[in-house]
């Protein structure tokens, strides 16, 4: 069903408020047109509402909005007219009431109470709605706000479709979800591409990344803000979108605080006497078409600033496991091996950029302006002695990320990431077995000057159940408690997870996990969800690329 038909599942609610009244003895502030509450127009984001009203003066506005359970407040800043102000928040299939309350800048308030909104409910389609389960173990202890996440369907290879009709059900298929504590949904938008990397801002608008090649930012009203898309991308144009001189855009994007974005895009080369195997040193080699990454700083107008190619600064011939994996086949790149797969890019606040490499397992950090690298994390094996002297060295008995996602510095200054734990080789050493792989949020102190790094917490315990998340993944920083949140993108199910090798993987389902942990040694578990797999014929699997707390913004 495309989101365009979601509209039959939708009530529209418009309620007049029935009670208005001034605040303050001898004030002239009123409403001149009585606030009204409507479902929002734009089926990409059902479950928001939107208010609109007039007052007689410039005012603020605060909407304080309960379902008899929950109770939460939504804050507009100054204006005389509002039309279409996004609400959000609102739990499917129940009713809610609401109060408005507007001041104005001698302090005199009035009031509008008496209005209602049912929210409608979630699709029980089992292809377009996960099923989602939680638990919470320590609500003193959980970090405030809502969860995004970003459901990605997938069904095993295999499984009734054929392998284009597997591509796109996956790929034509792309939500952003928001749930509360207890997992209940409060906010999704749906859209006709998968989403990989997303982030939400503090306005309340999210920008993200999709399959075919495209950046989109939208508010919380689901409309489209602005958007680029790559002029070289094998979808051609896209309408109503600013091109900018690039081949793809993937995984991430960020928009920076001079108002330009960074994102990670690619360059495609052809290589003489290249791999052809990456678990056969003496395969016979040939010369490929390898995809390479490619960093970006571009303006809002698509205008480029700079920017920093992979196959100039790394080693070409230094592959990693899932080198030949069919990754950019998939994505309209024929005969198209996957060489550094870059999966996220930050601008760090001494103007340096870290790129993650997931094929490489290496955090590259460089000056844009020269493009120079300043550092290497990761495990040392395979890199030119050119580079040895960017290269970190871990002290202790602790071992190096492999296939990571996400890395980030914290409020403290260290070094944030998800590992994935994939292989814990390269090739052409043997790797570890899917069964004993383990997948992990871990911190490190790194000191630069020495080169050194020291691993200070981890969220694997001696005691806690494997997590074998093969692809995808996130750790971030939570800001009231400290706590991390880890999204465990793809997770196997642990009770056939003897059956299951690298090379057959994909034949079997996946869900994920979300899961927020104390920063205590060891780690505690304090909140927790899942996307259970829905349907039958055939079973549909869910992951996520990554996830946040997000607080609602006053507008």
């Amino acid at each position: 069903m495309s989101r365009f038909k979601l509209n039959i599942l939708l009530v529209v609610a418009i309620v007049q408020a029935n009670q208005i009244a001034v605040g303050e003895t001898g004030s002239d502030l009123k409403f001149i047109k009585s606030p009204i509450v409507e479902q929002n127009p734009n089926p990409a984001a059902p479950l928001a509402a939107v208010l609109s009203f007039e007052a007689n003066k410039e005012v603020t506005a605060t909407v304080e909005i309960t379902d008899g359970e929950h109770c939460w407040d939504v804050s507009f800043d100054k204006r005389k007219t509002a039309d279409h102000l996004p609400l959000i928040g609102f739990r499917p299939d129940r009713k809610h009431r609401l109060s408005i309350r507007i001041k104005d800048a001698d302090g005199n308030t009035a009031s509008a109470d008496g209005l209602t909104f049912k929210a409608p409910s979630i699709p029980d389609d089992p292809a377009l709605f996960p099923r989602i389960e939680t638990k919470t173990t320590r609500k003193d202890k959980v970090e405030p706000g809502f969860r995004l996440l970003n459901p990605r369907r997938r069904v095993p290879q295999g499984a009734q479709l054929d392998d284009e009709q597997q591509r796109r059900f996956g790929e034509s298929f792309g939500m952003l979800l928001m749930v509360d504590q207890e997992g209940t949904p409060v906010w999704y938008y749906q859209t006709d591409s998968r989403i990989a990397g997303f982030d939400y801002r503090h306005d309340g608008h999210i920008l993200f990344v999709t399959a075919d090649f495209r950046l989109l930012e939208i508010d919380l009203l689901g409309n489209v803000t602005r958007s680029w898309y790559a002029a070289e991308r094998p979808q051609g144009q896209a309408e109503n979108s600013e091109d900018v001189p690039a081949l793809t855009f993937h995984h991430d994007a960020d928009v920076l605080p001079n108002g330009n974005l960074l994102a990670l895009s690619t360059k495609r080369r052809r290589i003489d006497d290249y791999f052809k195997s990456e678990y056969d040193p003496n395969a016979p080699r040939q010369t490929q078409w390898v995809m390479g990454d490619r960093a970006i700083e571009f303006d809002p107008s698509g205008k480029i600033v700079w920017e920093w190619d992979a196959f100039e600064h790394l080693p070409v011939r230094r592959i990693g496991y899932e080198t030949f994996s069919n990754y950019w086949k998939r994505r309209s790149f024929p005969d198209t091996i996957d060489w550094s797969h870059a999966n996220s890019i930050t601008k760090l606040e001494d103007g340096s950029v870290i790129i993650n490499f997931r094929y490489q397992s290496a955090i590259v950090n460089f000056d844009p302006k020269t493009g120079d690298i300043n550092w290497i994390f990761g495990e040392p094996s395979g890199w030119p002695k050119e580079l040895q002297s960017k290269l970190f060295r871990l002290k202790g008995d602790i071992r190096w990320p492999w296939h990571q996602h996400a890395p980030v510095f914290t409020s403290k200054g260290t070094l944030l990431l998800f590992d994935n734990g994939n292989y814990r080789a390269r090739p052409f050493d043997t790797p570890t077995p899917v069964a004993q792989t383990r997948s992990r949020a871990v911190e490190y102190e790194v000191d630069v000057e020495s080169m050194t790094a020291s691993q200070v917490w981890t969220s694997e315990t001696a005691d806690e159940r494997p997590i074998v998340s093969i692809a995808m993944g996130s750790a971030s920083e939570l800001a009231e408690t400290g706590n991390v949140l880890v999204g465990y993108g793809a997770v196997f199910d642990p009770s056939n997870i003897d059956e299951i090798t690298w090379q057959n993987r994909r034949g079997f389902n996946q869900i994920t996990r979300c899961i927020e942990y104390t920063r205590e040694n060891p780690a505690q578990v304090v909140w927790e969800l899942e996307l259970k797999p829905t349907g039958s014929a055939p079973e549909i699997g869910w992951n996520i690329f990554n996830t946040q707390v997000v607080r609602l913004p006053n507008k």
